[in-house]
């Protein structure tokens, strides 16, 4: 008789396993993240508005994602067999001494570096989409010679109110 249990029995996860294993997935949603992010430029880029809509989806629910990911890191760093010393992750992690664990560690600072350049990307994305977007309502105001507050005033003076562009050519 054979009393070796099978390989998919359900043996609990040790911390460091879950914390490896929230770090690959979260990992994952980053790099998707930035996939999007990509998708998103080049059709920005391809004055493709219908396709930054539909880019734009994707992201939220890749957002969605990423925020119950930091739901799943507050329940690591709160749970019972989680190391006592140490407010982060990787604190934690490097609390143990353990080679193991510090390379864990690291690969914890990687993926939140990761996680910073992908939101100052995806922060400089929106900042170009509101300026393209608004392209086409400044060029009207030029041409029909309407006011409107604007974005970036450098002099600090308010625009004089004008005719129109063509209406002062003429």
């Amino acid at each position: 008789m054979n009393n070796a249990q099978p390989a998919d029995s359900t043996v609990p996860q040790s911390w460091r396993e879950r914390v490896a294993t929230y770090v690959d997935e979260i990992a994952q949603v980053a790099e998707t993240i930035d996939l999007i992010l990509d998708e998103t430029r080049i059709r920005t880029v391809g004055l493709r508005p219908n396709e930054v809509d539909a880019s734009t989806t994707q992201l939220i629910a890749a957002i969605s994602d990423l925020e119950k990911m930091v739901e799943r890191r507050e329940a690591l760093l709160r749970a019972e067999d989680a190391p006592t010393k140490g407010l982060s992750l990787s604190e934690k992690l490097l609390s143990t001494r353990k080679i193991d664990d510090a390379r864990l560690a690291r690969r914890c600072g990687e993926v939140a570096e990761m996680i910073a350049t992908t939101h100052q990307r995806a922060t400089a994305l929106f900042i170009c989409q509101y300026h393209l977007s608004e392209f086409q309502r400044d060029v009207l105001q030029r041409l029909t010679g309407a006011t409107a507050p604007q974005t970036y005033n450098r002099s600090g003076q308010k625009p004089k109110p004008s005719s129109g562009l063509f209406n002062e050519a003429a």
